[in-house]
Parts: C-alpha cells; structure tokens; sequence
C-alpha cells in the first residue's frame, strides 16, 4: 500500500468535516452530534495554529484516504484519527497508527490512543500495532511507549 502523510492545510477542512459527519464516523466516534460548518471553521483552524497540534491527511495513490491528529500532552501524543467513508476496509486505519509513530516530536515519550469500547475496528488498529492495551469502563485505552 502506497501511503504517505502530509501536512493537514485549511485546504482540508471540508473534506475533514464531511468525513466527521459521516453517520459511521459520528457512531464510533466520542462526540456523536453532527458539527456545525461553522463551529468546525473555527476548530480547525484552532487546531492548525495549535504548536501542541498536528494534523495530518494519509494520502494514497487516489487522493486523500483518511486523517490523523495527535495532541500533545505532557511528555505523551494523543491520536485520533479517521478513515474516509469510502475508503474504509482496506487497511488505512491500521496504516494510519502504524505512521504516527513517524510524526511523533523528539520530546514525545508515548503515544496513547482512547477508543470507545464498541468500536472493534479501531481496537483492531492499535492491537496490530503492538500498542498495550488497558481496559476502562467504556474506552479502552492503547498506550505505546517510544
């Protein structure tokens, strides 16, 4: 599979919302409201001038294929992440935690991943991963130490 990540531009913010809204991706996702244009204007472009903050698109041989995000707290990257509705069942979401690692900064001792307890795909992505796993009420939370 051919992916890469690029940097997330404002460019992008449409087609993150779009994919954000999908009723899928709202299903499996902490926020299951549908988001506001607007709101989501004024997010993203929150989070691109963000320095604890880095977005990123995978990208394939088709165009954009999914989204990373990962926040930094303390000494640890928090990621998010998601697949493109039609892009899904191929293996981008397992290739998307697999490239966090390659974007992580130098001061970043662990990423760490919370995934609701029902969304067995993304659990399959950090487990494929080598990430450890720790069970916690409704999320089950995904720790790898760099």
């Amino acid at each position: 599979m051919n992916t890469y990540l690029r940097e997330a531009t404002i460019d992008d913010a449409e087609t993150i919302l779009e994919w954000r809204n999908d009723p899928l991706t709202r299903e499996h996702s902490f926020s299951k409201d549908v988001i506001d244009f607007d709101a989501h204007m004024k997010w993203f472009g929150s989070k691109l001038l963000d320095k604890k903050c880095y977005i990123y698109i995978l990208m394939n041989e088709s165009g954009p294929a999914g989204q990373l995000r990962i926040d930094k707290v303390d000494e640890m990257g928090e990621i998010s992440y998601m697949v493109a509705p039609d892009k899904r069942n191929r293996g981008f979401g397992k290739r998307i935690v697999e490239l966090a690692e390659s974007v992580v900064t130098q001061d970043m001792k662990a990423l760490i991943g919370l995934v609701e307890n029902q969304n067995e795909f993304s659990k399959k992505c950090f487990r494929v991963n080598n990430y450890s796993e720790f069970p916690g009420g409704q999320v089950t939370f995904f720790v790898k130490i760099l």
